[in-house]
C-alpha cells in the first residue's frame, strides 16, 4: 500500500548535516552517520535519506549523497536508500545515471532516487548554471537519466544535452526497469503536476508549506496522475526534524537549543538570497527573514516538528500519519548541535518503544 490508499506507517532517517570543521571533522561525522543507520537497519526503520548541498555548513557536509549512500549500503541489509535529493542541474546526467546504477547495485536493490531543482543562488552561481534553467534541467535531466538506464543505443537531442547514439550503459540497475523515482516538491503547483504527469513519487516538507496548501497540492497531484492515466497507488516521503528524549520536559529544553544551533547554519544559507528575486522561486527571498522569526514552540504548534518522549512521539506520528496516510516519515535526528550520543538514544527509542507499537496499532 502506498500513500495513494493508506498503510502502516514507514519511518526513516533524514540526514542534512549542520556541522562544519570547527565543530567536528567531516571524517568522523561521517564515521557517527553510518553508525546511525547500522542501529536504524538493525531496529527496522524503512530508509535512510540524504541530501545534496554545497559549501553552506548548511548541508555542506553532503555534497555528494550517493559517495556516502554506497558506504552506508554495505553495512546495512534491509534499509532502503534515497537520495533526498540530488540535484541534476549540477550533475551531468550519464555521470549521475552510472553513479546512481552502481549504488542500485552496490545495495542490492535498494535504492530509491530523489531529484530536487535546487534552490540556493550560491550554488547555482558555483557551478555557473543559471537559476531561471532550474525546472527545466530537472525536467530534461531526470528523463534522460530514466532513459540512460533503459534503453540501448540511446540518443537524446534536448535543451541542454545532446548524446548518442550511446551503447547501453553499464551497469544497469538491479531494480528493473528502473529505481523508483522520487520528485521533492515544496510550494509551486508546476512541480507536483509535472511529477503526477509522469506517475513520479514525492517528496515534501511540510514544514515550507501549511499542511492546508500542502493537502491542497497533493490533491493537485492525485487529480493529475488520474487524468495522466496513472495508478493512485503511489509513495510519498514526509520529512520533519524530530527530538526524542526520555520525557517531554527534557526533550522541548533540549531541542530548542540545538534548533537555535541549526537555524544559525539555515540563516547563513538563506542569506544567499538576499538581493536574489526570481519569477521561478516566488517568495524565496523572504525564507531568510521567516526562518529567523520561527521558533520551536511555533513547529510543535502547527505539528512542523516532532519532539517529546515516547509517549508525545507515539501520539504525534499517530496524527502525522492521520494527515498523510501511507506516508512514509524521514525524521532528522542529528539537526544543530545535537550530539551522536542523543542522536544513537534517539533511534533506540523510536526503534524499541514507539515504531512496534505503531505498527500494531495499525
Amino acid at each position: 500500500m502506498s500513500a495513494g490508499q493508506g498503510g502502516p506507517m514507514k519511518v526513516g532517517l533524514n540526514f542534512l548535516p549542520t556541522v562544519g570543521p570547527a565543530e567536528m571533522s567531516a571524517e568522523r561525522f561521517y564515521d557517527e552517520i553510518i553508525e546511525l543507520c547500522e542501529l536504524a537497519d538493525e531496529l527496522s526503520f524503512a530508509h535512510v535519506k540524504l541530501v545534496e548541498h554545497h559549501f553552506h555548513e548548511w548541508g555542506g557536509y553532503s555534497p555528494d549523497p550517493v559517495a556516502l549512500l554506497s558506504a552506508i549500503a554495505r553495512r546495512t541489509r534491509r534499509v532502503r536508500l534515497v537520495t533526498g535529493a540530488v540535484t541534476p542541474a549540477f550533475n551531468h546526467p550519464v555521470r549521475l545515471a552510472a553513479s546512481l546504477s552502481v549504488l542500485d547495485n552496490l545495495s542490492h536493490g535498494r535504492l530509491d532516487v530523489g531529484f530536487g531543482r535546487g534552490f540556493l543562488p550560491s550554488e547555482f552561481e558555483a557551478f555557473g548554471v543559471a537559476l531561471e534553467d532550474s525546472r527545466a534541467l530537472l525536467e530534461e535531466n531526470v528523463e534522460l537519466i530514466e532513459q540512460l538506464w533503459t534503453q540501448d543505443n540511446f540518443r537524446w537531442n534536448g535543451r541542454f544535452h545532446t548524446l548518442g547514439p550511446l551503447p547501453a550503459m553499464l551497469p544497469r540497475p538491479v531494480q528493473q526497469p528502473a529505481p523508483p523515482v522520487f520528485i521533492a516538491a515544496t510550494t509551486s503547483p508546476e512541480t507536483f503536476t509535472w511529477a503526477a504527469s509522469h506517475g513520479y513519487n514525492l517528496m515534501v516538507m511540510p514544514v515550507v508549506a501549511s499542511h492546508q496548501r500542502l493537502t491542497e497540492l497533493l490533491d493537485l497531484y492525485r487529480k493529475t496522475r488520474a487524468e495522466c492515466g496513472h495508478s493512485p497507488d503511489f509513495r510519498l516521503h514526509v520529512s520533519y526534524h524530530a527530538y526524542v528524549a526520555e520525557n517531554h520536559a527534557e526533550a522541548v529544553e533540549r531541542a530548542e537549543r540545538h534548533y537555535e544551533a541549526y537555524r544559525s547554519k539555515q540563516l547563513e544559507a538563506y542569506g544567499s538570497w538576499r538581493g536574489v528575486t526570481s519569477q521561478l522561486y516566488p517568495g524565496y527571498e523572504r525564507m531568510e527573514q521567516a526562518a529567523r522569526r520561527t521558533t520551536t514552540a511555533d513547529l510543535m504548534a502547527a505539528d512542523n516538528i516532532i519532539i517529546g518522549g515516547v509517549p508525545e512521539v507515539r501520539t504525534t506520528l499517530r496524527r502525522i500519519g492521520e494527515l498523510y496516510p501511507g506516508a512514509e516519515l524521514s525524521l532528522q535526528l542529528r539537526f544543530g548541535s545535537v550530539s551522536h550520543a542523543e542522536a544513537m538514544r534517539a533511534v533506540r527509542l523510536l526503534g524499541e518503544q514507539v515504531l512496534p507499537d505503531l505498527v500494531e496499532a495499525e
